[in-house]
């Protein structure tokens, strides 16, 4: 099996001028979705949360919230003849979208598969333990089979061991909370012999350990590495400073440990609007006492940026966070549960760069009371225009495992296209293209003038005319990576997709 990789970079700074090409380029792209309206924090009229009113969400019932944006609930006990974990997504660290955003996949084993356009049942996927999706991939996830790292083939069910870690009887994959680098190439994964522990930093593509660090029996929480695959992360169970205890960070191949931060609270590790590696978490004493009630720190140095400057009432204190957004860096996903504050029980996204910006998407509604499982643990899509979360809706779904729910802001049609609503009439397949070969067909009734490919620097690699509803184009000269296919429309729109070759 071939794993893509975008490329390697031998310095920090080197890394983050390209990233943030890319992360100005598909800024570019992302103004053909649409978002929720962008206000500042602190201009948000306070109001106390109330309870829905009116009979549950229906299945598939499209609907519209309390902030204009459509809600969807996608999943069912009946339907899916389970009321377990099966009928939920997994956590807010678990992407539940594919590659491509075609598939999702809910929580379990068998795990439900859905379309990820009308969020109709597919058929139930015997996904190993841990399994993430691919980002270059859309039908590959990889995850844990015993003390083996496989890779899994959504479409054939089939099972692929890239490596056996003989000298450990289990490995885990960052204890249930890890990822892949975005580029598939670096995984953080923890080997075990009883109750030692070893953090292992494995290179898929080339299949090669990179490092490993015994841990002896410290108590950890998880281990991952960060999406630039320059850094590696632990945390652990206990809060503090001392060996075993906050969070520790690590050059990729483990060297340069440093402590990191004393507290242990619900984050991810994400892209700053500058381009830098970060952890995005809840605050801490110090940052609550100055009403900040979030905070980022830079991974390469441990400098602290704190975010949710909130002083009308009690801030976030209490929920999870989520960068899932890979493809829409500079923000951040958080659903909060406890306090009276523009954020409880809400669904919101916040701006990277201390600005107290943020957009709101949802309410949640659910009663985390209830237990563990019924906890919301909001996700966002790769682009970050739709965000999943589980809700029992004020206690109205009373099974062991409430369902889960997408929304997204509505789609504004006119001069630009909505990316969310043209996508379906622009295929472009197949995707991955392994022989170089990338047809294109359009649908419904959109039309298209001209196509402009791009590599992930934003540089111009060629120019196509669309005279017809379908054309072939012939790329097998290109490297291996991926690349982005613009589309001008009539109207003077455009539409962007990402397209892999391998």
């Amino acid at each position: 099996m071939k794993h893509l990789y975008v490329g390697k970079f031998s310095h920090r700074e080197g890394f983050q001028r390209v990233f943030f090409i890319y992360f100005l380029f598909f800024s570019i792209i992302i103004t053909a979705q649409t978002y929720p309206e962008t206000v500042q924090l602190n201009n948000v009229q306070y109001e106390s949360y109330q309870t829905p009113t009116g009979p549950k969400p229906g299945y598939l019932q499209e609907t519209t919230n309390e902030f204009g944006n459509k809600l969807t609930r996608i999943s069912d006990a009946a339907v899916f003849g389970t009321t377990d974990f099966n009928v939920r997504h997994h956590y807010s660290l678990d992407e539940p979208w594919n590659s491509d955003g075609s598939l999702i996949k809910l929580a379990g084993y068998p795990a439900a598969i859905l379309d990820a356009d009308t969020y109709e049942f597919l058929y139930w996927a015997g996904i190993p333990s841990s399994a993430t999706w691919s980002y270059s991939e859309p039908n590959i996830m990889y995850g844990i089979s015993g003390n083996r790292f496989v890779s899994y083939d959504v479409t054939t069910n089939n099972r692929q061991t890239i490596r056996t870690f003989s000298d450990y009887s289990v490995i885990e994959y960052g204890g249930s909370k890890g990822n892949m680098s975005i580029d598939d190439k670096y995984v953080g994964l923890i080997g075990r012999n009883g109750s030692n522990r070893t953090l292992i930093v494995y290179d898929v593509e080339n299949d090669v350990v990179v490092a490993t660090r015994n841990i002896g029996t410290a108590a950890i929480g998880w281990f991952s590495v960060s999406q630039s695959g320059q850094y590696a992360v632990s945390c652990y169970l206990a809060d503090g400073s001392a060996d075993d205890q906050g969070m520790k960070v690590f050059n990729i191949d483990l060297t340069n440990r440093r402590h990191l931060d004393d507290y242990t609270k619900h984050g991810d590790l994400g892209i700053d609007a500058n381009g830098n590696d970060v952890y995005v978490t809840f605050g801490d004493p110090v940052t609550r006492g100055n009403d900040y009630y979030m905070k980022m720190i830079r991974l390469s140095d441990g400098v602290q940026t704190p975010l949710f400057h909130y002083t009308s009432d009690y801030g976030v204190w209490n929920g999870h966070i989520s960068c899932r957004n890979t493809s829409r860096p500079g923000w951040a996903y958080v659903n909060e549960g406890c306090c009276q504050t523009v954020g409880r029980k809400e669904v919101f996204a916040i701006k990277l760069d201390g600005s107290d910006m943020i957009q709101r998407f949802a309410y949640h509604h659910t009663n985390e009371n209830t237990g563990y499982a019924h906890q919301a643990h909001a996700v966002p899509n790769r682009d970050g225009s739709k965000v999943m979360f589980a809700s029992n809706w004020n206690n109205q779904f009373t099974e062991a495992h409430p369902p889960s729910f997408v929304v997204e802001a509505p789609a504004t049609l006119g001069i630009e296209e909505n990316e969310a609503v043209a996508t379906n009439h622009i295929k472009v397949y197949p995707n991955p293209s392994r022989d170089g070969m990338v047809h294109i067909k359009l649908n419904g009734n959109i039309a298209v003038k001209s196509i402009q490919l791009y590599d992930m620097l934003g540089r111009t690699i060629r120019t196509e005319e669309m005279v017809s509803n379908e054309k072939s184009l012939n790329l097998s000269h290109l490297p291996e990576g991926v690349y982005l296919l613009s589309f001008q429309t009539e109207n003077n729109g455009s539409v962007t997709k990402r397209i892999v070759l391998n």
